[in-house]
């Protein structure tokens, strides 16, 4: 058990820790020092990521330095030439950016580790683009995505550009245990082995970007494009490649310079309706096709396309899953590229509508546990095996790649190609919405949606605990009067198909999921980076009302067992 006092005073008294972090311990009480100590801030599905301020469960100076000391004596060990090939350091708009990035910097020069920093806010997948272009032995991200203002984070990739699997996010965390007393270290300072990046790897990005195109011919100037990066690190990125292809583009302009609380967004979560608010008064305006939004790092992108009456339409991460997936394998099968071997990858709370529609393009889809590392890492196996031709990555939570120079989701490459299809089916006088519709029509109606149960501190997480040890306990066989035709358990690994037991081939994780008959599921985890417990729903019917219906009834049923086994 922590010593809460103890802590405080090593704190306190110690040099690195600044005045500005003293001053807000003084001012805290009893419940605050708790919850600000009572652990070690965690690695999750996409890193290290947390409320800014003092403790060690908390995003600070002293968290990153011990963080990246782990990692690099990860990298010492176990990547050759790891001080040479060197480590490439990014970050957002987020408050502590620069002071986190210099920590960073520090502690790996301090190791006689080069190290590659930008001059500016930089997307997370450039990160995952550079760290490969450089051949560097790994990378580090300073960003908290689509958090509110008071997070923020660090994510760490290996020399694939590919944030680390679990397998080796505990390699990292053993020497991060061995870390005995982090205010006994000092740091020198190795300035000498800290490079910053000139225009290169943008120039090289970009290009990259470009070339993903499947349809550099057409003319694009028949759609407009409203955009927003959230005052995030995208502004640039997307609207130079957008424009060097001929795209209209109307910028949201009181979101477009970068902020550190996020000044003119009532949310820079694009899965949000709320941060469409001011995108959607330009799209009126200039009568636009589109809104295209990605959060704050860019790695994923959310969209609003209009029907036919010019009413809104959010499109959820599934739904433009699906239409990208019929577009990137129609314009390959149009253009004889698409391969016999060809792969979709995207997670176990992906709704099978995609899966689907690729199967019909004779595409096979694999799933991943959650978390865009293990689709990256699904990429660089299927090279190093030459089995099977990588053709798109994605996530319902709004993430996708489709050029494996980048290792992450890639909210420059999605925007991009998103564009393409809108500009490619409007010359066809179709829509987004429409081509949706279509989708469905041929391949199922579904109705998809979230809930997230949020329970922060202490007791909290307890909480969390206590609701997944009781779902494993009463292992659901119905639902709504529907029988549970699959259950499956990815911490105890075991499958349940209709009494049939069998084991799962993932690495541990805390997620439940309950399969329907006709593949419609329910799925339960808790949040990797979140203070809560996520509940994905993905429901079919022989149409949209009966869908819905459905849906509701079985989205009632599970959200009603909350204040039961919470």
């Amino acid at each position: 058990m922590i010593n809460i006092k103890d802590e405080v005073k090593k704190w306190m008294e110690s040099p690195l820790v600044s005045a500005e972090l003293k001053d807000e311990l003084k001012m805290m009480n009893d419940e605050q020092l708790l919850d600000a100590f009572y652990q070690d801030l965690e690695f999750g599905t996409g890193g290290m990521r947390g409320i800014m301020g003092p403790g060690n469960n908390r995003m600070n100076i002293i968290t990153i330095y011990k963080a990246t000391l782990g990692f690099a004596n990860y990298l010492l060990k176990y990547t050759k030439d790891a001080k040479n090939k060197g480590v490439v350091i990014a970050h957002d708009n987020r408050y502590n950016h620069d002071t986190f990035t210099l920590a960073a910097a520090k502690v790996l020069a301090h190791l006689g580790i080069k190290v590659y920093i930008f001059d500016s806010l930089r997307p997370t997948p450039e990160l995952s683009f550079a760290v490969r272009y450089l051949h560097a032995a790994g990378g580090i991200n300073i960003t908290a995505s689509h958090n509110p203002k008071q997070y923020n984070g660090y994510k760490i990739y290996n020399e694939d550009g590919n944030q680390l699997i679990l397998q080796q996010s505990n390699k990292v965390l053993a020497e991060i245990a061995q870390i005995k007393d982090i205010f006994s270290y000092s740091f020198t300072d190795n300035s000498d082995l800290i490079c910053m990046l000139d225009h290169k790897v943008d120039d090289a990005y970009i290009n990259m970007v470009l070339d993903t195109s499947l349809n550099k011919t057409m003319k694009k100037d028949n759609i407009c494009v409203v955009y927003t990066p959230q005052h995030g690190t995208g502004y640039y990125f997307v609207t130079t490649v957008l424009k060097k292809q001929g795209y209209k583009v109307v910028e949201v302009k009181e979101q477009c310079n970068p902020s550190e609380d996020f000044a003119n967004t009532l949310s820079p979560n694009p899965e949000e309706k709320v941060a469409y608010e001011k995108a959607l008064k330009y799209a009126i305006d200039s009568d636009a096709d589109l809104i295209c939004c990605t959060d704050p790092d860019c790695d994923r992108v959310g969209i609003v396309v209009f029907d036919e009456k010019k009413n809104p339409i959010y499109m959820s991460g599934n739904q433009t899953g699906a239409i990208l997936i019929n577009y990137l394998l129609s314009k390959r099968k149009e253009n004889g590229t698409l391969p016999n071997n060809g792969v979709i990858y995207n997670t176990i709370v992906s709704s099978p509508l995609g899966a689907k529609v690729a199967a019909s393009y004779g595409v096979d889809t694999q799933q991943t546990l959650t978390g865009f590392k293990y689709i990256g890492d699904k990429i660089a196996k299927s090279i190093i095996n030459k089995d099977k031709v990588f053709l798109l990555g994605y996530e319902e939570s709004y993430g996708y790649l489709i050029n494996p120079s980048v290792r992450d989701k890639d909210g420059v490459q999605s925007v991009m190609m998103i564009c393409e299809m809108a500009s490619y089916y409007k010359h066809q006088g179709k829509t987004l919405y429409e081509v949706y519709n279509e989708l469905q029509q041929k391949f199922g109606f579904y109705v998809e949606s979230q809930y997230s149960y949020f329970l922060e501190g202490m007791e909290g997480s307890f909480k969390i605990k206590k609701l997944m040890e009781n779902l494993r306990k009463n292992n659901l066989s119905m639902i709504n009067n529907e029988k549970v035709y699959i259950s499956e358990d990815y911490l105890a690994l075991i499958k349940n198909e209709n009494g049939k037991v069998s084991n799962l081939d993932y690495e541990k994780s805390d997620v439940l999921r309950y399969v329907f008959k006709d593949g419609s599921f329910v799925a339960i985890r808790p949040s990797g980076t979140e203070p809560k417990v996520k509940f994905y729903f993905a429901i079919e019917g022989k149409s949209k009302d009966e869908a819905l219906k459905r849906h509701d009834g079985i989205k009632k049923f599970i959200l009603e067992l909350i204040d039961k086994y919470a």
